[in-house]
């Protein structure tokens, strides 16, 4: 009798070695307060985009509160880098505002549990 010849295949799926790696994007940093707590703006268009003065970085001292410190300056200023979790008494977060003076000019403020821990500046007038 004669042999059957076969080719039978592997039934199992293999994936490709070079298969595309997928990766999501971070979701968008939320600001550390509400947005209630953010004073209206009175259409001052260096309030509106973050630009913090010598006289209100002076106003500014270790201890107040994110919220007291939008009040000085009259924005939020924009969050540079955030760690822990909301809420916690290890959440931190650093917000950067534009200096008026210089070019370059800035300030960086971080925060530990939402009180202010270290101000820097650049070249503020």
């Amino acid at each position: 009798m004669a042999a059957a010849c076969s080719n039978a295949t592997n039934d199992s799926i293999k994936e490709p070695v070079n298969s595309p790696v997928v990766t999501e994007s971070a979701p968008p940093v939320e600001s550390p307060v509400a947005s209630e707590s953010t004073p209206p703006s009175d259409g001052d268009s260096e309030a509106k985009s973050g630009v913090i003065t010598k006289e209100q970085y002076s106003n500014i001292e270790n201890g107040m509160t994110y919220e007291e410190i939008i009040e000085i300056v009259g924005s939020e200023g924009e969050i540079m880098a955030e760690s822990g979790e909301k809420g916690s008494d290890l959440y931190v977060f650093i917000v950067t505002y534009e200096g008026t003076g210089e070019m370059g000019s800035s300030a960086s403020l971080t925060f530990l549990n939402n009180k202010l821990q270290t101000k820097a500046q650049f070249g503020l007038q």
